[in-house]
């Protein structure tokens, strides 16, 4: 079973500002793409899955390798891979994430690679998240411009 909690309205806003004026401008607008898509998937569809981030670019993946922007996606509700769980979500040591998933998990789970946008995070949630992590002042220095439509995710 997926461990929940609901995000904070302008959760991680702070952080992703610095994130920002630090130029990691493409993997923010990347991530705000996702959270939004997974948003109109799930009123379209009506369904909630967990929908894996899946980094498609050198600097997305690195993004998502940087230590601060993992905990801009804890703050926002999303979930590291299953065999990271215990380092990210445990304040203190605890069982190992095979005997956490109980019986019924798929042996799969336990191999998971990608963070997660969780099933349980509704569709408002999900807009409310991807808001706060908007970039609206000027770009940095150095940073790209001119993207008018922000990189799809890869479940497009």
């Amino acid at each position: 079973m997926e461990e929940y909690w609901a995000p904070k309205e302008g959760a991680g806003q702070g952080l992703a500002h610095r994130l920002h004026q630090e130029g990691l401008v493409r993997p923010l607008r990347w991530l705000e793409n996702c959270l939004r898509r997974t948003a109109g998937d799930r009123e379209e569809d009506g369904a909630s899955h967990p929908v894996p981030l899946v980094p498609l670019s050198e600097e997305n993946e690195d993004a998502m390798e940087d230590r601060r922007f993992q905990a801009l996606l804890l703050q926002l509700g999303l979930r590291p891979p299953a065999s990271e769980q215990v380092r990210f979500l445990s304040p203190s040591p605890s069982p190992s994430p095979r005997s956490r998933c109980g019986p019924a998990a798929s042996p799969l789970s336990a191999q998971e690679s990608f963070w997660r946008i969780p099933a349980a995070l509704t569709p408002q949630q999900l807009r409310r998240a991807a808001a706060s992590i908007a970039h609206h002042g000027p770009d940095p220095p150095g940073s790209p411009q001119g993207l008018l439509e922000p990189p799809g995710c890869p479940q497009d």
